[in-house]
């Protein structure tokens, strides 16, 4: 960080606005990008990985014989691309031409995964599999090397905006070169539809409906200025929501079609200018006049849907029970994917952003009202779009392969992490704020973690069946906080003392496994496949452990039978941690590896929990805390936060090991990373609410 820019003569209210202006201006608002989408050939599965058997997608190909698989990346900078290969025969990957990795005899033969960095520049690369045909197998799974992470390829530019990869027919020779204009003289897989023909093939479209029932569709087209336009329909027409049929005086600028048509009719449409003469392009009203695809069809309906309503954030009611949006050919949808950096997205890291977020506008009613204002905006807004994008990612994940671009963690949810932080963020959030229809989402969440979350003998959380393979059958003193404070609102939430009960369990649970009571620090993570904990004091690991215990002590009744045990945790939680901050008031990644570096996201945690403590009298001996609240403050200011509203020193998402020098030297911080964004907006109101 430039220390000419640091933060360490401002109070805690400047500090705490120049993070906040920062985050809104970058991440204020955003828009869902739709993109037209095939449910065949080769698409993501619930591994979130491209599935490749081209022995089936290909029946007739030889042995000996090559396809090529070809999928675009668009990256925002140069960088590198974890990219995971499962062969079922040999596969060479290319990447802008070059050859990169490919396969080897072992892992072809056992069908294991290998996991190669992809080099990629700044903009589109093209990423390239060529794979042979052979008896033992002929094709693969590819992409995202951790379970449901959620990155995807586009096809190349001669499938229109189009997520997947497409393969080429067999070839008996290589290509000499393996590059985008070498690659288009082939001949590619799977098929788009004719959009030249003027008729719509419902049938195509919806090819198990039965004949007379009935479907919407709509489209658009755009007229250059005040003109009279002939609609030639076949079908009832209504344009721009008033039935029309014939020749129509219309303004300039875009214009909505909407049809009723029955399953059996022929329906053709078009365009002319009624003076001039000349066609007017039909053009999808999402999609745009750049996308080939000029349709949105919706159905089949069993009465005529003269009350549809035309929407593209829900699915609705059909013959065949929930559905979404067709497009022209067979097994195409049009479908919905969160492109934006942070707006929208439901994670854990942002569940704690969001939560410092709201507790920041709570401190500046008074302070700034005019920033206040600003948050409670971006808070609704962030929110509401999340619950209200719900039902579509649940009809997505069930009806177009299992791996979604929107509530990817929702619609795969094996953990606490996917849920817990961002639900209680939720329940933080509708205190305050005027948000509709959260109902389901705090239901699933509830469920997952009351009734589904796996459990040891004693009740207490721990992982294993996850896609994430590493994590398996391991305890992460993380999972209090992505559990306990969840577990703390809904309680209230329900009326119901048992989440209580259950986050007060938690404590005692993961203390006997994972507290070192020699240090009275937490170890990051028991390994019950081995019957070890891996003995590291881990920084963030022990800040979600104080900070969660400090959430549940403020809602847990004074006469609750466990809360001075709970208490007597706190203070030596408190205790091993107060001795561990250096002069300048920063905690470590390791807490007690001095020469690792100050790292900011645990140094927020235990400043709040520090404050915590002191307002509401849990320690005996309450000024140390006081000051070492204080302390930390003064440090994040000056090592932390820079003028521009950058938070500096905060260790990036985290594995494990039993070394610490894992945590030391791999797992460095992140400039800007949501893990620390939150907690430090907690920690700067916290100090304001001591004095």
């Amino acid at each position: 960080m430039d220390r000419a820019k640091s933060m360490a003569n401002a109070s805690e209210f400047q500090s705490a606005k120049a993070i906040v202006e920062r985050y809104l201006s970058l991440h204020a608002d955003g828009s869902y990008t739709y993109r037209p989408y095939m449910k065949k050939g080769i698409y993501r599965r619930r591994d979130y990985r491209y599935h490749a058997d081209l022995q089936q997608l290909l029946p007739s190909a030889k042995l000996g014989t090559f396809s090529y698989l070809w999928g675009t990346y668009e990256a925002a900078d140069a960088m590198t691309l974890r990219f995971a290969l499962i062969p079922y025969g040999p596969v060479k990957i290319y990447v802008n031409g070059v050859l990169e990795a490919g396969s080897d005899i072992f892992s072809e033969r056992y069908r294991s995964k290998q996991i190669f960095d992809l080099p990629m520049k700044k903009g589109s690369n093209d990423v390239v599999l060529v794979c042979e045909n052979t008896s033992g197998g002929f094709g693969g799974e590819f992409g995202t090397w951790v379970g449901k992470l959620d990155y995807y390829f586009l096809m190349p530019p001669m499938y229109p905006s189009m997520e997947g990869v497409c393969f080429s027919e067999p070839q008996e020779i290589l290509l000499d070169s393996v590059n985008a204009d070498a690659l288009k003289g082939l001949s590619w897989l799977p098929a788009l539809p004719d959009f030249s023909s003027d008729t719509l093939d419902l049938r195509e479209v919806f090819p198990h409906a039965s004949d007379g029932e009935w479907v919407v569709v709509t489209t658009s087209f755009i007229a250059p200025k005040p003109m009279w336009c002939k609609l030639n329909c076949t079908v009832r027409l209504a344009l721009d929501g008033q039935g029309v049929s014939g020749s129509v005086e219309v303004q300039s600028g875009s214009h909505t079609l909407t049809l009723q048509a029955r399953i059996g009719e022929i329906v053709q449409l078009s365009i002319t200018d009624a003076k001039q003469g000349g066609s007017l392009p039909l053009v999808h009203p999402l999609l745009g006049p750049d996308c080939a695809y000029r349709f949105a069809i919706a159905g089949p309906f069993s009465v005529r849907p003269d009350g549809f309503a035309i929407q593209f954030t829900k699915p609705f009611s059909t013959t065949n029970g929930l559905d979404f949006w067709h497009l022209e050919g067979g097994d195409t949808y049009l479908r919905m994917y969160n492109d934006n950096a942070l707006f929208g997205h439901w994670n854990y890291p942002l569940g704690v952003t969001l939560y410092g977020l709201v507790e920041t506008e709570r401190m500046f009613k008074d302070l700034d009202p005019e920033l206040a204002v600003q948050i409670h905006a971006y808070l609704k807004r962030h929110i509401q779009v999340s619950i209200d994008t719900y039902e579509y990612a649940m009809w997505d994940k069930d009806a177009l392969g299992g791996a979604t671009a929107v509530h990817h963690l929702m619609t795969s949810l094996d953990s606490l992490d996917d849920c817990g932080s961002f639900g209680s963020t939720l329940l933080e959030i509708t205190k305050d704020h005027d948000i509709t229809g959260y109902e389901a989402l705090i239901g699933a969440v509830g469920v997952h973690i009351s009734k589904t979350q796996p459990r040891l003998a004693d009740g207490t959380f721990f992982r294993t069946g996850l896609m994430h393979e590493f994590h398996e059958n391991t305890m992460w003193v993380d999972d209090l906080y992505m559990s306990v404070p969840f577990l703390c609102r809904y309680a209230a939430y329900l009326g119901s003392d048992e989440p209580l009960e259950d986050a007060a369990r938690q404590f005692f649970g993961f203390a006997k496994y994972l507290y070192m009571q020699n240090r009275q620090l937490m170890s990051h993570v028991y390994d019950f496949d081995r019957n070890i904990a891996t003995g590291i004091p881990w920084g963030r690991g022990n800040g979600w452990a104080l900070f969660s215990l400090s959430e549940l002590l403020l809602v847990l009744p004074q006469s609750h039978p466990k809360r001075e045990a709970l208490l007597a945790l706190f203070r030596n939680l408190s205790s091993g941690c107060l001795r561990l901050q250096d002069e300048t008031g920063m905690f470590h990644q390791v807490l007690d590896m001095q020469e690792s570096y100050q790292e900011s996201s645990c140094t927020a945690m235990f400043a709040c929990a520090f404050s915590r403590g002191v307002r509401n009298g849990w320690f005996e001996e309450s000024e140390p805390y006081r000051q070492a609240c204080i302390k930390a403050c003064e440090g994040l200011k000056k090592m932390a936060i820079d003028s521009d509203g950058h938070v500096w020193g905060v260790c990036r998402g985290s594995e494990f090991s039993c070394s610490r020098h894992y945590y030391a030297e791999q797992l460095l911080s992140r400039l800007d990373d949501t893990h620390g964004i939150g907690i430090i907006l907690l920690a700067l109101c916290e100090r304001m609410k001591l004095d």
